[in-house]
């Protein structure tokens, strides 16, 4: 069983440059055992949500764990489906 925390914030009204390319998200930073592990990771929202801001803490991963690594984990596979599942569920009421 995946045990995993995270607090999610979407914004009211879409920010103004959504759509800018050029613009470096910052959106989840992910946390390991409330250890912090990276600042912007992208494989854990895909872009279409990239909108919404977040702290993911989990403690499944393992705390030496590298970018390269976190590409391949089915853990943060997993945190990342759950994580659109939830934003989807709140987009709905």
């Amino acid at each position: 069983q995946l045990e995993f925390k995270s607090i999610l914030f979407v914004p009211k009204r879409a920010p103004f440059d959504m759509f800018d390319g050029k613009k470096k998200a910052n959106n989840i930073k992910l946390y390991v055992r409330r250890v912090f592990i990276m600042d912007n990771c992208d494989e854990l929202i895909p872009e279409y949500l990239s909108f919404v801001k977040g702290v993911v803490d989990s403690e499944d991963l393992p705390l030496n764990i590298s970018r390269e690594m976190l590409q391949q984990n089915k853990i943060l596979k997993v945190i990342k489906k759950n994580i659109v599942k939830k934003c989807l569920e709140m987009f709905a009421e």
